[in-house]
């Protein structure tokens, strides 16, 4: 008899854990995730989209168009000395990273959530090309942008906003695949605990470029991310030289979203579109279409919660007004440096009357 009133007790303890975990596997739930680049930099922003304006009213006006967008998460790109404008203006993400400067300093890259966000880490990219040709892409500190997204109590995802070296010349080409080996190395040595992932941002890289630059070998390959348009528009293919792959698909653009399973829980994407975030009478405020995402995710189970949980902090506009300065006179100075470069920018700009724009 004592037996049997064992036995039962320990069904009754063991019960509620068995009936939490099935729950648990099979909760489903949707993630939805914008990438902006806002063309916030200084005096060329203003002449970017279809609307002139000044760069810290452009802030304000996306920041509002952003707002109400009811994402999970939004990560913004060439986010520079406009950013507290356009922050203020998004009160419905509470969470979120805090500017790391203008142009001369800053990265340019922020994120923000009505979930909370921790961990929050900038990376800079090892090699960069221009001050005065390629892209310009030496003028500011540009990588990217990690954080550890909590979606309920035990779950949590990595999410990184990116924005890479741009430009289609060869030194720009080089550099932009030495950013996607230096991201695929960060996710192998850091990130490599189970969890869900989702990289979305900038990559200025196209499919149907065909260039050296090579996404899938140096970035999607190694890491094991998936591409959403490679997924949901081009039947899961990666070969350009595969038969089927759509090479003049509108949908390859420059503004990527990349994810990848965890091993508590299957993210599934459901939609790519091009949302047109405009003013009231149609006006367009950056060059860069928006790019939104749907995920389904389906819980499989939990892992261990992250032993650290750190929440960003702001640095003091003091100090980051005395990095500004110290940064200025560093840009001016590889500025001059700079000027070594008009051999080559002109070569290329013989080579572009030549052979024509690429798409």
């Amino acid at each position: 008899m004592k037996k049997w009133i064992c036995m039962l007790l320990c069904i009754a303890l063991l019960l509620p854990t068995a009936v939490c975990a099935h729950a648990k596997s099979g909760k489903t739930g949707t993630l939805r995730m914008i990438a902006y680049n806002v063309s916030g930099i200084p005096l060329v922003g203003d002449f970017q989209g279809a609307t002139f304006t000044t760069t810290n009213d452009r802030a304000r006006r996306i920041g509002k168009l952003l707002n109400g967008t009811d994402m999970d998460f939004i990560g913004t790109e060439e986010d520079f000395n406009g950013h507290k404008y356009l922050a203020a203006e998004m009160t419905n993400y509470p969470y979120r990273s805090f500017t790391s400067g203008g142009l001369a300093q800053g990265q340019g890259l922020n994120v923000f959530s009505p979930h909370p966000l921790y961990n929050i880490q900038r990376v800079k990219w090892n090699k960069e090309f221009g001050f005065l040709s390629g892209s310009m892409d030496a003028i500011s500190n540009k990588g990217f942008i990690y954080c550890l997204m909590q979606l309920s109590d035990d779950l949590f995802i990595h999410v990184i906003n990116v924005h890479m070296d741009a430009g289609y010349d060869p030194l720009s080409v080089r550099s932009r695949a030495d950013n996607f080996r230096q991201l695929a190395a960060f996710i192998n040595e850091n990130l490599d605990d189970g969890r869900a992932m989702i990289v979305q941002g900038d990559f200025n890289y196209k499919f149907k470029r065909q260039l050296k630059d090579d996404l899938y070998g140096n970035l999607l390959e190694p890491t094991g991310l998936r591409d959403v348009w490679a997924e949901l528009e081009n039947g899961g293919l990666y070969d350009q030289s595969a038969e089927g792959f759509k090479l003049d698909d509108p949908g390859d653009e420059l503004d990527r979203i990349l994810y990848r399973s965890g091993d508590d829980l299957t993210l599934t994407p459901v939609s790519k579109t091009v949302p047109k975030l405009v003013g009231e009478k149609g006006e367009q405020y950056t060059d860069h279409d928006p790019m939104l995402t749907e995920f389904r995710y389906t819980r499989k189970g939990s892992l261990k919660k992250p032993d650290e949980l750190k929440e960003p902090v702001a640095e003091k506009e003091s100090v980051l007004a005395f990095k500004e300065a110290g940064w200025t006179v560093i840009r001016f100075g590889q500025f001059l440096l700079g000027l070594f470069e008009l051999p080559y920018l002109i070569a290329q700009g013989v080579e572009l009357l030549i052979n024509g724009k690429m798409k």
